[in-house]
């Protein structure tokens, strides 16, 4: 396990990615503004299209790329709308959990799509805090996805790569055997054993945001990303990618807090920070879970800084809550494993 922690693979780095999911995100900075909510939300839209597209050609790509854009943009305007209900915000979050988990019987790709979908849910809410319509974050959203579509038809007709082996291992395991002959239909799959592990991980996500809304009040949903980021729908080697995934979420927000103290206070040094954080993310998405994990819990506190001036403060808070996370976490991927069938 200590090996598989420091081991990169360095074939699946993707830095032509990262580069154009970043310049999307500069862009859009530079036109809506680096430190309001709608710019950082367009930026974020860029960010999760670009690591949701997928492989192969453009044409591949797009109708994925589409459809996430669009899921995504009604996604946030509900979180933007529930933000005074702790009991409309868990019911989005795990009405995204459990649908980006079922989403894994379709294959890598779509599993990949619900993963960052769910974590796009998490970080909506984080910014419904802020005095923003939700109509304007869903269609921030929108804008930020059409420029990541852009971004990546300009990309792909320049470099003419075919990144068509660009698939994360942990995803391809999360696909039920069934998915590589013919799609299932949706009731199968909810029936199926996949569909359970899917209610074990939203009642589990459910869990902590009630949980981190009554222990932890300045921070309610870290404890709930720890959880999506950790628990994945893999039966096979389900406690090593716990152990990589809690540690790097752990590091992430060291890493985070460290760096804003080390920073000039100023929105500069944060958005900078933040850029860096997401490319990291980005280029190191299927190389090795830890760092990314890593870069992907920094990128989200470096988010929630540019948007509220305090988000720094109290950070043991956020190592405490994301331990109870990793707790949680680890209870639902017994919980998961043992109701699995043993053959797989």
């Amino acid at each position: 396990m200590t090996e598989d922690l420091l081991t990169i693979d360095w074939s699946q780095v993707r830095p032509r990615r990262a580069a154009a999911g970043v310049l999307v995100v500069l862009v859009a900075f530079l036109f809506v503004g680096a430190a309001g909510t709608v710019g950082v939300t367009v930026g974020l839209a860029a960010i999760f299209v670009t690591a949701a597209a997928g492989d192969g050609s453009f044409s591949d790509r797009v109708p994925g790329m589409i459809s996430f854009t669009l899921m995504g943009a009604a996604i946030g305007g509900l979180a933007f709308w529930s933000v005074d209900s702790v009991l409309a915000i868990a019911a989005i979050l795990g009405g995204a959990t459990f649908l980006g988990t079922l989403a894994a019987a379709y294959g890598p790709v779509p599993a990949r799509r619900g993963l960052f979908l769910t974590l796009w849910a998490l970080l909506a809410l984080l910014l419904s805090s802020v005095d923003t319509s939700p109509w304007t974050a869903a269609l921030a959203f929108l804008v930020g996805g059409i420029a990541a579509i852009v971004m990546t038809a300009i990309r792909l007709a320049i470099s003419k790569e075919d990144p068509a082996t660009d698939v994360d291992p942990d995803e391809e395991e999360a696909a039920d055997p069934a998915a590589t002959d013919e799609k299932p239909d949706i009731a199968s799959v909810i029936r199926g054993s996949l569909g359970l592990f899917a209610v074990v991980r939203t009642v589990s996500v459910v869990a902590a945001v009630f949980l981190g809304y009554w222990w932890f009040s300045s921070y309610p949903l870290w404890a709930a990303i720890t959880v999506i980021v950790v628990v994945r729908p893999v039966a096979s080697e389900s406690l090593k990618i716990a152990v990589e995934r809690t540690l790097g979420t752990a590091v992430g927000v060291g890493l985070a807090l460290v760096i804003a103290h080390v920073l000039p206070k100023s929105d500069v040094g944060i958005m900078i920070a933040f850029l860096v954080s997401a490319f990291l993310m980005l280029a190191f998405m299927n190389a090795n879970y830890t760092l990314f994990a890593t870069f992907l819990t920094s990128t989200i506190v470096f988010t929630e800084r540019l948007v509220q001036a305090d988000a720094f403060e109290a950070g043991w808070q956020r190592l405490l809550a994301t331990a109870v996370g990793a707790i949680i976490a680890i209870a639902a991927i017994g919980i998961g494993i043992l109701s699995r069938p043993r053959e797989e």
